[in-house]
């Protein structure tokens, strides 16, 4: 699960895009990679991502009127990278300088 503090620009991987307590995921597929475009409180008082690539939708919740919905953190993981790969990366980076 990621966590609340996840910054916006970050990319996290789809787990879990069954349907949830407002209906189907719309625009969510396992295995997706998607971009945080930040991360809001729920109605429920804990804590919704909303994602770069989906638009999130509306609907009417008692007693806070429309709201806009987003996703549970359980559905996404960190974007895992290897450690060779991060190596590289870094080496690369210090070429550059």
């Amino acid at each position: 699960m990621i966590s609340p503090e996840t910054p916006p620009g970050a990319e996290v991987v789809c787990v879990d895009a069954t349907a949830g307590p407002y209906g189907r995921c719309e625009g969510l597929a396992r295995g997706v990679i998607y971009t945080v475009a930040r991360i809001a409180r729920g109605i429920d008082g804990g804590h919704v991502v909303i994602l770069g690539e989906v638009s999130p939708w509306r609907t009417y919740a008692p007693p806070w009127g429309v709201v806009e919905v987003g996703f549970e953190l359980r559905r996404f993981r960190y974007l895992d990278i290897p450690d060779e790969l991060t190596r590289l990366l870094h080496e690369t980076q210090l070429e550059d300088v």
